[in-house]
């Protein structure tokens, strides 16, 4: 039996009956202490009192790496400040016959100002329609000023929605390719 946790599973120590068969495995949350079971009255924790320090051996040492810290030795890699995706230009992403560089990263800010822009224009419409509706139905008139911003501010938050869905896409190819060529990754 190894000291190393399955992934995902956090480290616990072997339990008393670890290693015999139909024992307690070493995985799982730690015992309880005594008079915290289900019969027990609650009541104030008992306090730490000056006991016993413990001795060599007891617990990592300095330096040791504690839990979810990394393996001494281990440096991480240097990351660039922009993402993979982003490092030619425009039109070198437009010509990248392999789709290693994306320009759909780069065209997203100017989409996002387009569909805010065909939003005001399509709300500036919509004013204009309610000032006409209300030479003959004041109703009509007053909802659609009601409505107006509302369905505005509805078509660009959806707007904002499918586009950050998009960049998260991009996002999670690029790590995964580091993943992939860090090694962790075997495809």
């Amino acid at each position: 039996m190894t000291d190393t946790p399955e992934p995902g599973r956090p480290h616990h120590p072997p339990g008393p009956g670890a290693g015999r068969s139909g024992g307690p495995e070493s995985y799982g949350p730690p015992p309880r202490p005594a008079g915290s079971g289900p019969g027990s009255r609650p009541g104030p924790a008992p306090s730490p009192g000056p006991g016993p320090t413990p001795g060599p051996g007891a617990g990592p040492g300095p330096g040791a790496p504690g839990p979810n810290q990394p393996p001494p030795g281990w440096v991480p890699q240097p990351r660039s400040a922009e993402p993979e995706y982003s490092r030619k230009g425009f039109f070198g992403a437009l010509f990248d016959l392999s789709f290693d560089h994306m320009v759909t990263i780069k065209l997203i800010r100017l989409v996002y100002v387009l569909a805010i822009g065909f939003t005001g224009i399509t709300a500036l419409a919509m004013l204009l329609l309610a000032w006409s509706f209300s030479e003959w139905n004041g109703f009509l008139a007053l909802l659609t000023f009601v409505a107006t911003p509302i369905v505005s501010l509805f078509q660009i938050v959806i707007t904002r929605m499918i586009l950050e869905f998009v960049i998260n896409q991009f996002k999670i190819t690029d790590e995964l390719r580091k993943i992939r060529e860090s090694g962790r990754l075997r495809s």
